[in-house]
């Protein structure tokens, strides 16, 4: 008998893979496929991590199954029980308790779907099938497309056309449904476990490593896993945006700069915050982290609907050019910095980027029919994460500069007027400007 919970989330997946029906051609036919088995060493396997778009649509996370959908049926290949590979591998669902368990009209097992595919692709006129992601697949598949093509004589078709499922399916993902925003919100909530922890932790002397082993500690203990590799870099390692050794020994005087998230239920958090290693901050790194944090607390409150995430990063960048100014990095005008793109010396990426169940999730950041930036939604959720960066090698940092690396990030969601999230991050700036004491909460904004 399935649980109220089993029944509840097999409705929410036999939802989506409605709505991606109605999209279809009455006579098309979708093939979605799980993701492959990678080996990590000789014959030991990574940890399995089902493909995002084929979660979306099964809420199902075996190896090796493929989903066939038409306007108006569905049918999962997928693998038999074996008692002998579950005493290993440990249970398999099943081609017999697959339909009821995951709502499914119909199941096959994965053996078969080479022998069904020409007749899966027989008499229709339209493959919705993601090409490019595995030669292997992509031969199998067109191959036998082809195979029928040719065989038209006897008054048999294929498909005439190939059409991208992710046009429609990461559209569906890029606004988050009350299922994906309850996920969201148990990520940020671990996440913000995590940091608040290294908080409480870190002292000099202490590695990086100490700090990343804490932060999974702490997703592990609410069953989440890291969204990404941690970055954990203490002193000039925080200007190497994407520092994941995690080998240096932290000292006093140092800032840290973690950038971490939980993964859990397929969904991710991204939350990055920069604090002192012996609480305090010297003056030019409280410079430096007042003039992030300023820039933050503006770019969350211009995240609402109607606003492209383009011209979010634009008007943060100014905001941070000014920064530079004040603290006489730069002469001259905010405007001639941003002509020449003198900035990129010390803030070289966007100041944010879509959230979901892929890190860097799906989604247009385009509008090509309206030929400019997409606007945001309501039900979007996306990250907020301007930063200063001054490297020690960097011709441009002025001495009393070097070697400050200060990130801020936040997860938000576009969900009309964010000005009291942007209010809440302004309560934890005036904890810095009262006191050169550290002592601060992880905060997110979903």
């Amino acid at each position: 008998m399935q649980t109220r919970e089993a029944i509840q989330s097999q409705a929410i997946f036999s939802a989506r893979r409605k709505r991606f029906q109605e999209t279809m051609v009455p006579d098309g036919v979708a093939l979605f496929f799980s993701a492959p088995v990678r080996i990590k060493s000789n014959d030991v396997h990574y940890r399995f991590r089902q493909n995002s778009d084929f979660f979306y649509l099964t809420g199902f996370d075996e190896e090796e199954c493929v989903l066939v959908l038409t306007a108006s049926e569905s049918r999962l290949y997928l693998r038999v029980r074996d008692r002998a590979r579950e005493t290993w591998d440990g249970p398999r669902l099943g081609v017999e308790d697959a339909p009821q368990t995951l709502g499914i009209d119909e199941a096959r097992a994965i053996a078969t779907f080479e022998t069904d595919l020409a007749a899966i692709l027989k008499n229709k006129s339209t493959l919705y099938y993601s090409f490019g992601d595995d030669a292997a697949r992509d031969t199998q598949v067109l191959g036998k497309a082809r195979e029928i093509m040719r065989g038209s004589r006897a008054g048999e078709y294929g498909p005439g056309s190939i059409v991208n499922p992710a046009g429609v399916l990461h559209e569906m993902r890029l606004i988050k449904d009350t299922h994906d925003v309850e996920i969201l919100r148990e990520c940020a909530r671990l996440t913000a476990n995590g940091h608040n922890a290294l908080f409480r932790t870190t002292r000099p002397g202490m590695y990086e490593y100490e700090l990343e082993a804490l932060l999974l500690f702490e997703f592990r203990k609410g069953n989440a896993g890291e969204a990404y590799p941690s970055i954990v870099a203490s002193g000039p390692n925080a200007c190497v945006l994407h520092h994941i050794n995690n080998d240096r020994q932290m000292q006093a005087g140092d800032l840290v700069l973690v950038d971490a998230g939980a993964d859990k239920y397929y969904m991710n958090a991204d939350v990055t915050r920069t604090f002192p290693v012996n609480e305090t901050f010297s003056p030019e790194q409280r410079d430096v982290y007042e003039a992030v944090l300023h820039a933050q607390e503006r770019a969350i409150q211009r995240t609402v609907a109607g606003v492209s995430l383009a011209a979010v990063h634009d008007d943060t960048v100014r905001d941070l050019v000014q920064s530079l100014i004040d603290l006489k990095v730069f002469t001259g005008s905010v405007d001639q910095h941003i002509e020449e793109k003198t900035y990129q010396h010390f803030y070289m990426h966007k100041t944010g980027h879509y959230l979901g169940m892929d890190v860097h999730d799906v989604g247009s950041y385009y509008d090509h029919r309206a030929g400019r930036p997409r606007f945001l939604e309501n039900g979007m959720v996306c990250t907020v994460e301007p930063g200063l960066y001054f490297p020690v090698d960097n011709e441009h940092t002025p001495e009393r500069f070097r070697g400050i690396g200060v990130r801020i990030e936040d997860d938000v969601m576009v969900q009309g007027d964010n000005r009291r999230t942007a209010a809440r991050l302004t309560r934890m700036r005036n904890i810095f400007q009262q006191s050169t004491s550290i002592s601060m909460k992880s905060s997110n904004s979903l």
